[in-house]
């Protein structure tokens, strides 16, 4: 959003509330800035997953761990699309709205997105790391004992899952900060009566 879109979103003092527009602004550049920065590392990790498992399916001659990486690859696309799909976009008609209720707008969005994260973030992960794990249990039991195949693959399993929990709790954990807020704004537009 220009600096002019800004400057008249939050140009009302009665619209701001017991928000001073200053404030305002600058809690939503914030808001905007980390939404950005988290963004863009989505992409370039999800840019780095997708050049390692081509490369992978260049160099790994066992069938399984090559369609189990294209599996990885493709479910790293979707997890980019549904990303792209949530980001941040700004809404001219939202400027319309006071200045509170266009930020809380967007705290929504945030919240919404980051809550959800299990099902449009992580899921699309699941199939092609399950394949490939079973891909490489399977290539390994070939050249050595089962016992250390099945392991090595549960442990894998055991780290995989204990990161995606990881990301799932902090994502959570955002959300309900972001809820939290909401919460204060909408307080502060409708204060209990007495």
């Amino acid at each position: 959003m220009s600096d002019p879109l800004i400057h008249l979103w939050t140009a009302r003092e009665a619209d701001a509330g017991a928000i001073p527009p200053e404030q305002l602004r600058a809690r939503d550049a914030a808001l905007r800035r980390r939404a950005w920065r988290r963004d863009l590392i989505e992409y370039a990790a999800g840019a780095l997953v997708v050049a390692i498992f081509a490369w992978y399916i260049l160099l790994i001659p066992e069938t399984s761990m090559r369609i189990a990486s294209a599996v990885i690859i493709a479910g790293t696309l979707i997890v980019m699309r549904n990303l792209w799909k949530r980001r941040a976009v700004e809404d001219p008609a939202a400027l319309a709205d006071d200045a509170i209720a266009c930020y809380r707008s967007r705290l929504a969005q945030q919240r919404d997105m980051l809550a959800s994260v299990a099902r449009w973030y992580l899921a699309p992960l699941v199939p092609g790391l399950v394949l490939f794990v079973i891909a490489t249990v399977v290539a390994s039991a070939r050249v050595m004992a089962i016992g250390p195949a099945l392991a090595t693959g549960a442990i894998t399993l055991a780290f995989a899952g204990a990161l995606f929990v990881g990301i799932l709790l902090l994502n959570r954990r955002a959300a309900r900060t972001l809820d939290a807020e909401i919460a204060a704004l909408d307080a502060m537009r409708d204060p209990p009566s007495r």
